[in-house]
């Protein structure tokens, strides 16, 4: 996954910046995730590469994420209070991931309810993504 990963997340930021409107990459990295979240619960041996090749791709939905916080400013002080807001609840929902995923997998036993929960963050997570991918710049928002 990382050898993928990472070249995908060196080309976000280039590419973020190169585009009028994100709502086609974040469309792309959900839906890659969300294959790959498919993949895992309906084949999860048959194509087990697939599911983490795509699972890669998806997860270029990070960084892009980062490189938007500075696309999203016109000034130093725009990108500190988006990048503040964005990080710090980021980071919250994000280290409540895993620990849900486990606790859903060891209520019941198997990977549905944890599977479809990562469907459903990844629902939000377009929502939450079409929003932001739309060219506008937070000191605008005032």
């Amino acid at each position: 996954m990382t050898a993928l990963g990472v070249p995908v997340a060196l080309l976000m930021p280039a590419l973020a910046g190169r585009l009028r409107t994100l709502r086609p990459l974040v469309f792309g990295l959900t839906a890659f995730s969300a294959a790959s979240y498919l993949g895992l619960a309906l084949a999860p041996h048959a194509g087990a590469l697939l599911w983490v090749a795509l699972l890669a791709l998806g997860q270029g939905a990070f960084p892009l994420i980062l490189t938007t916080i500075g696309l999203r400013a016109r000034t130093a002080e725009g990108t500190v209070a988006l990048s503040a807001f964005a990080q710090s609840t980021g980071y919250v929902i994000a280290a409540l991931g895993p620990l849900l995923v486990g606790v859903l997998y060891e209520a019941t036993g198997g990977w549905t309810a944890p599977i479809g929960f990562l469907l459903v963050a990844l629902a939000v997570q377009a929502v939450a993504g079409m929003a932001i991918a739309r060219p506008r710049f937070i000191e605008d928002e005032r």
